[in-house]
């Protein structure tokens, strides 16, 4: 193929088969929903799914030609007949605000200028404000023929019901170890593969935007400091300002993963799976001083500030009351 194709992943070959066959047979959904993991590889299928549909000589398989004009248009971001939907790079809340949808629903009855299929990409779809969200549900109850919308999300829970009900769901699962760790290998190159897989949760491409030796040293510098909270000279207020200015979302998945690590820890038995393989030992050293049950309220308390940090509060204001906590479950550990 040329290289002016989106590339689909060697993990999604069923999904890929189940949608050319719907459009072989003409059954093809206006509406697709594609769900799972982030890191999984939707947005990658999603390209190449409406690159195919655009195609003008696609070949037995539903694969573009990649030479074409249309497919041309698809990559340049110029293709009349594809729309791309995204919270505004500048938008502080992250949300698609129902202007972009208005725009969509003002066009998506119109003919496809090329005559064949109009495809709308919207991602994430999660992010929909409610005004959005419920302007798009208009176009989803009048479907237009031969209009195709692509739904992207992490969390399909966070949708509205009436939404998912009108889409067709294709999920996207983390593909086998061996395979991703196969996929990776040849692309890593500062990184652990296998470790790089386990902190991304078995996401291959996730696994990948983690391969960087800056990254990975703040990671390790960042879980020592955490552990070390529990310790007089250490401030959770001057912690949680320095860590305020790093990825938010990013900290939060590394801070679950160092929890559940240590309650993973602490039932023994068989060695247990880790997102954190390389950090074993300082984990169980707090592993053996921590109760259980203080680990499991403080779990609960980071998914509440995940959430938090997708409103507009302060995130470190958020970080602050999570590492005070921090710190007091370690001084009740005696650490």
């Amino acid at each position: 193929m040329a290289e002016t194709l989106f590339n689909r992943l060697p993990w999604q070959q069923s999904q890929w088969e189940q949608l050319q066959s719907a459009r072989t047979q003409q059954r093809l959904p206006h509406a697709l929903l594609f769900a799972g993991a982030k890191g999984v590889g939707k947005s990658n299928f999603a390209l190449a799914f409406a690159q195919s549909l655009l195609c003008e000589t696609p070949n037995e398989q539903g694969e573009p030609c990649g030479v074409c004009r249309h497919c041309h248009l698809v990559q340049t971001g110029s293709h009349p007949d594809f729309q791309r939907i995204e919270p505004e790079q500048e938008s502080k809340s992250g949300e698609i605000k129902v202007d972009a949808i208005r725009a969509l629903t003002a066009s998506a009855g119109l003919t496809a200028q090329s005559g064949g299929h109009k495809v709308i990409f919207i991602r994430p779809a999660d992010r929909m404000n409610s005004a959005a969200a419920n302007s798009l549900l208009k176009t989803l109850e009048e479907p237009t023929a031969d209009t195709v919308l692509l739904l992207l999300t992490d969390s399909p829970s966070r949708l509205l019901p009436t939404i998912r009900s009108r889409c067709q769901q294709i999920l996207f699962a983390q593909p086998d170890t061996k395979d991703a760790i196969e996929w990776l290998s040849p692309r890593v190159t500062h990184g652990d593969p296998e470790v790089l897989l386990s902190l991304a949760g078995g996401a291959p491409l996730q696994a990948l935007l983690l391969d960087d030796t800056e990254l990975l040293s703040k990671r390790q510098d960042m879980l020592g400091d955490f552990l070390a909270l529990g310790q007089a000279k250490n401030d959770p207020v001057k912690l949680a300002e320095r860590w305020a200015k790093s990825d938010i979302p990013l900290l939060m998945d590394w801070l679950s993963g160092w929890v559940i690590d240590i309650l993973r820890l602490q039932t023994g038995g068989e060695p247990p799976t880790l997102f954190n393989r390389d950090s074993v030992q300082p984990l169980q050293g707090i592993a053996e001083r921590l109760n259980s049950s203080l680990l499991q309220r403080f779990l609960r308390q980071v998914y509440e500030a995940r959430n938090l940090g997708e409103t507009n509060l302060n995130p470190q204001l958020v970080l602050e009351r999570l590492l005070i906590q921090w710190a007091s479950c370690l001084r009740q550990a005696g650490h």
